[in-house]
């Protein structure tokens, strides 16, 4: 199998255009206060509905895995230093505090309402709900955001109990907390991330990695995967997903909220990596590769274009599907990084001089957080490694508030988040998918 692919889909980038598949990216991956995240209220007394009834806050949900709940949020850029537990890395580490002592990191200050640790474990790799997930950077008007999504999460997760949902990380199934806040607040939008988990994405991604560190040469995790993805894509996937929507909308409908009363949208995930011709790093070989130091993303070409063209694409594709089959929106963003990728050339590290207050500006910087783990980035957690960090987040923020805009004003379900080169989060733009 070659990396390139032979057929087209109108989901294209700059300067070429890639193919669609009848089959089809996320980590080399408690009760509901824990999980609620704040927008500001509007007004301090609530408005009245018809018959002088007070109306229910308005609300915006997100549910799903850790490319919505958040996950690499504590990161502004990437640098090649070793991690340090008193300065903020050339401005890179959102959860350093400094006073008149010195300074500290406090990553719960990032990952909030106590979701940096597991309660069930103790251990560092909790839900990862960021103070800059998607959701809330959205800035979409109303009362109240609630970010229910958790790192490392799989359909299950999202069912209720009643249905099979397993509760994880401490947390009831999302579908269940869902059907708590439906109750008390008018429901606007549930912005939905799954699949990637149960795809196995993770694991995939460790493989590509593993096999260009440790060799030996050539030894291509695509081989060893693709036939594994295209049948999980095609026939095991679409079903739970499937399951997810109509769960989700049964909870809806039994606290009284009709389909028509809000907006349901499956998302896809962002490339982590660009084509090999867009790396600024050759492929060089293991440890001595840039691509493995200072680079952050030790790929080969072949494994990344696979991922980029194949997995990446095939995902969006079979959510495409799914929203299609079910009457639902979609919003597509395995484009919305496009030159802000991992190793992308045309932008760069944090270096000398950038700091907390005076970062490296978004439209020169990385969006996704680079492979943190091992000998040369030993930096926070593995699992925020290939996530959005807090510009990405940012990014997906506003390609969020203006899909959900167009999508109430243009009655289009179905559109795909584009960049501008040399922008930040205000170079977004959406663009109609049409059957």
């Amino acid at each position: 199998m070659r990396a390139t692919s032979s057929g087209h889909s109108r989901h294209s980038g700059p300067g070429f255009r890639i193919r669609r598949r009848t089959m089809t990216a996320a980590s080399v991956t408690a009760i509901l206060s824990t999980v609620l995240a704040v927008s500001p209220t509007h007004s301090s007394a609530a408005p009245k509905g018809p018959g002088g009834r007070t109306a229910k806050p308005t609300a915006v949900i997100s549910l799903g895995d850790s490319f919505i709940s958040g996950e690499g949020g504590r990161w502004q850029g990437n640098v090649d230093l070793p991690y340090s537990a008193t300065d903020s890395m050339f401005g890179t580490d959102r959860a350093t505090v400094c006073g008149p002592s010195g300074c500290h990191k406090d990553p719960n200050r990032v990952y909030v309402n106590s979701s940096y640790l597991d309660p069930t474990t103790g251990k560092e790799n909790g839900c990862h709900t960021s103070d800059v997930a998607e959701i809330i950077e959205s800035h979409i008007p109303v009362d109240r955001k609630f970010n229910l999504a958790c790192s490392g999460a799989v359909t299950d997760n999202l069912l209720p109990a009643a249905a099979g949902g397993r509760p994880f990380k401490g947390k009831p199934p999302q579908a269940d907390q869902l059907r708590t806040l439906a109750n008390t607040h008018d429901i606007k939008l549930i912005q939905v991330s799954i699949s990637g988990n149960d795809l196995g994405f993770g694991r995939i991604i460790e493989s590509c990695i593993r096999g260009f560190i440790y060799g030996p040469v050539g030894q291509y995790c695509w081989k060893q995967f693709d036939w594994e993805v295209k049948e999980k894509l095609r026939r095991e996937v679409p079903d739970k997903v499937k399951n997810v929507i109509d769960q989700i909308r049964r909870v809806m409908r039994e606290t009284g909220h009709p389909d028509s009363s809000y907006v349901l949208a499956l998302q896809s995930y962002p490339s982590p990596v660009p084509l090999s011709a867009a790396y600024r790093y050759s492929q060089g070989v293991s440890v001595s590769s840039q691509r493995y130091s200072p680079g952050g993303c030790p790929f080969y070409d072949q494994d990344t274009n696979w991922a980029r063209l194949d997995l990446v694409t095939g995902i969006a594709d079979m959510l495409e599907g799914v929203a299609a089959e079910k009457n639902i929106h979609y919003l597509d963003l395995q484009w919305s990084f496009d030159g802000h990728e991992v190793c992308a050339k045309g932008v760069r590290q944090a270096r000398s001089g950038d700091t907390l207050s005076s970062p490296v500006p978004a439209r020169d910087a990385e969006w996704m957080r680079y492979l943190s783990h091992g000998a040369a980035h030993s930096q926070g957690q593995v699992e925020e490694s290939f996530h959005p960090n807090s510009y990405g987040q940012k990014v997906l923020g506003k390609c969020l508030r203006d899909f959900y805009d167009l999508t109430r004003s243009s009655g289009r379900r179905e559109y795909t988040c584009l960049t501008r080169s040399g922008r930040g989060a205000e170079g977004v733009r959406l663009k109609p998918l049409s059957r």
